[in-house]
């Protein structure tokens, strides 16, 4: 074998066996991430790195961000995220914290989304610190993606605020099979409460009934979506091409002889770049102030109230021909970029200033799954782009 094979394969094991580490750390979105990144400072301790924290409130989760090179503009950003959604409950045929080996792939909650580009980006800290070089390459980790991307507005802020430089890029390393996504679709997931007052079910003319009321703001949610669904408004770089409306739960009523006095579900807008989650939220909430304005005469009690699981994520829409896109493009070997339906903390890089792409390895199709896995190849490809990036940054 040839050195320059070695040193390949000596990265590649590299990045498996962090992987295997980073997999056995069950932080799940919405827990205290302190222990997995106690794991990534012992790297960074390790290899003499000067690191930053960006705690949330409490001081039980934190984002972690450090910078290889010299202080000069136009640097990287290389991100992704700690946390992980849940094993419980799925049905899982291997331990989902303890990573294991078939043939090519490897298994565990967390390989695919999104530890192995962390894993990656780790293995190769002892090349960025050897490496002559000419800009800078961040490393920036952050916790509560999975439940928001809660900690991505702060941790791309605080990166700005840390340096005397400023960054010009960001690659988010969510799996995309190491194909670069210029474009991704944002999320808002709220819930809606419609309060009334109960009566008997042979009083339903004369009372409000909140499930009714609620199948009405449903169906006028479902009218949304097809409003948007025009052939003006699709967008085809999404996979649906337009904006979602979605209503996922709905709890309400206590007995079938009396008129429901509550009704709870939850729903969610998975936007496309041109439509704005706010004015759906705002056209919303004036049916919603309609439907109060007619029952509450007659009904007091009568109520709508509609709150946000998290802020909205902003959606990615980056120009196909930025520069950040024409550079991962060469440094992945992609010829035509891609999208995402997924909600990442990509378009909030880019709204605080940083061209951003999504890329990283493994495919969400395995993410979120019982018996979730990575291929090794994927591991190998993201490697390979990271290393065409410390060359790269060789260069003035």
């Amino acid at each position: 074998m040839s050195l320059h094979n070695m040193k390949i394969e000596n990265r590649l094991e590299r990045a498996i066996s962090i992987l295997k580490q980073l997999i056995s750390y069950p932080v799940i979105g919405g827990e205290s991430n302190l222990s997995i990144s106690r794991y990534i400072e012992d790297i960074f301790k390790q290899h003499g790195v000067d690191y930053h924290h960006v705690y949330n409130e409490t001081g039980d989760k934190v984002s972690l961000h450090c910078r290889l090179g010299p202080p000069s503009n136009g640097g990287i950003i290389l991100s992704g995220h700690m946390d992980v959604v849940p094993a419980e409950g799925q049905p899982w045929t291997r331990q989902a914290f303890d990573m294991s080996r078939d043939q090519n792939r490897l298994y565990g909650r967390g390989t695919t989304d999104m530890k192995g580009f962390l894993a990656c980006c780790l293995a190769l800290l002892p090349d960025m610190i050897e490496a002559p070089l000419q800009r800078p390459i961040y490393l920036a980790f952050s916790y509560d993606e999975e439940i928001g991307c809660l900690a991505g507005p702060a941790l791309a802020s605080n990166i700005l605020k840390t340096y005397t430089e400023k960054p010009a890029y960001a690659i988010i390393g969510e799996p995309t099979s190491m194909i670069t996504c210029t474009s991704g679709k944002g999320i808002g997931v709220f819930t809606t409460h419609v309060k009334s007052s109960a009566a008997h079910s042979s009083e339903i003319r004369t009372s409000v009934s909140a499930i009714n009321e609620a199948t009405l703001l449903i169906q006028w949610l479902n009218n949304t979506m097809e409003r948007l669904l025009t052939k003006s408004n699709l967008d085809h770089r999404f996979d649906p091409p337009h904006t979602t409306v979605h209503v996922g739960t709905i709890h309400g009523g206590t007995a079938v002889n009396i008129v429901a006095d509550s009704c709870t579900f939850q729903w969610d807008v998975r936007n496309i770049p041109s439509d704005d989650i706010h004015q759906i939220l705002k056209s919303f909430s004036l049916f919603c102030s309609e439907r109060v304005a007619i029952n509450s005469t007659d009904n007091p009690e009568f109520s709508i109230h509609t709150e946000a699981k998290f802020p909205v994520v902003v959606p990615l829409d980056t120009p196909m021909d930025a520069r950040i896109t024409t550079k991962v493009n060469e440094w992945t070997n992609t010829s035509t970029p891609s999208s995402v339906s997924f909600g990442t903390e990509a378009g909030q890089f880019a709204e605080v200033g940083f061209q951003a792409v999504i890329c990283g390895p493994g495919n969400m199709e395995q993410g979120h799954r019982a018996d979730e896995y990575i291929e090794i190849e994927q591991i190998e490809e993201c490697i390979s782009m990271l290393n065409n990036i410390i060359m790269s940054h060789c260069k003035s």
